[in-house]
């Protein structure tokens, strides 16, 4: 019985922030196949390879259980949960700094899960679960998506930024992450309240930084929506009316603006996916230039064939 409450404890509440973490990437969101993915390497990957290099590091080193907790956890902790994002990045699918936020996310959670589970299964008493399940929900597991997300966002802001400026910011990225980790385990393992009690307001402060990051990040998308598909208008492959519906997820959904015979959802997704590359295809590095203007090319071709049975629209005003 204490092994299924733990499971279900662990899983649901982790499950229910991956729903809300997907839809925060309100303009292309990240395929869910890919964001499960994330969140089962944090479950599983980062979880094995963190306790093995957390041991061999202590045994290593001789630290106390008090060091370890503090100083070894944090490091090895937030190198095997970022060490999926190398990966990442290197597919198309990865844009920018809200999907490097997003997967990075992912991950933390996934961690979260399974070392709640371990956690809830090592409760002693009925009270200490429920304190465990209470603390470890709200704050540790959202600290370990905060953590590795932060990182994620890094990876993203250098995806297509200056090949110079990629390794400092990254490493940035990651000793914000550890530090973030190390504060949050120090507050909890000196036995102050007054540690704790400012361990969760970091953590409060800590989401409301990440949450203002994502925002700023999606408007930028925002813009770089208006501007590249303004100039695909005035080229003459996106109508006009368009761009009052096409950079605004609120507006999206709006009947009336797109004929019935086209289906909009693909239209969409489609027209996001050419800003996106557009401005990929200006930033990225040499070698990666044609096959990103082929991309261009190839969502260009798909706009003309939905489009194509396209008449005039009654447009909503």
């Amino acid at each position: 019985m204490l092994a299924l409450a733990s499971l279900l404890f662990a899983l649901v509440p982790m499950l229910l922030y991956l729903w809300g973490v997907w839809l925060m990437d309100r303009y292309d969101r990240e395929p869910v196949g890919l964001l499960l993915l994330h969140f089962g390497w944090g479950a599983l990957g980062a979880i094995f390879f963190g306790i093995v290099f957390s041991i061999t590091l202590s045994t290593t080193l001789g630290t106390s259980e008090f060091h370890d907790a503090v100083y070894i956890a944090p490091f090895t902790e937030e190198l095997t949960k970022g060490l999926f994002l190398f990966w990442t990045v290197r597919d198309r699918r990865f844009d920018n700094i809200t999907d490097g936020a997003v997967y990075g996310m992912a991950i933390g959670l996934g961690f979260g899960m399974t070392e709640n589970f371990m956690y809830f299964l090592g409760a002693s008493t009925a009270g200490e679960w429920v304190f465990l399940v209470v603390i470890r929900t709200l704050f540790t597991a959202v600290m370990h998506a905060m953590a590795t997300g932060i990182f994620g966002a890094f990876m993203g802001l250098t995806k297509f930024g200056p090949p110079a400026r990629r390794v400092p910011l990254r490493l940035l990225g990651l000793a914000m992450a550890m530090g973030m980790h190390f504060f949050w385990n120090f507050s909890v393992s000196i036995n102050n309240p007054a540690a704790a009690g400012l361990g969760v307001l970091f953590i409060v402060l800590s989401l409301i930084v990440i949450v203002v990051i994502v925002q700023l990040a999606l408007l930028a998308e925002n813009r770089l929506l208006i501007s590249e598909l303004t100039e695909e208008s005035e080229s003459g492959l996106i109508p006009v009316t368009h761009l009052q519906y096409l950079p605004y997820t609120n507006k999206r959904k709006l009947v009336g603006w797109l004929s019935p015979v086209v289906d909009r959802k693909q239209y969409v997704q489609i027209a996001t996916r050419l800003a996106f590359r557009r401005f990929q295809s200006r930033s990225c590095q040499p070698e990666q230039q044609e096959s990103y203007q082929a991309e261009v090319e190839r969502l260009r071709a798909e706009i003309r064939v939905l489009l194509q049975d396209d008449g005039d629209v009654e447009t909503l005003y």
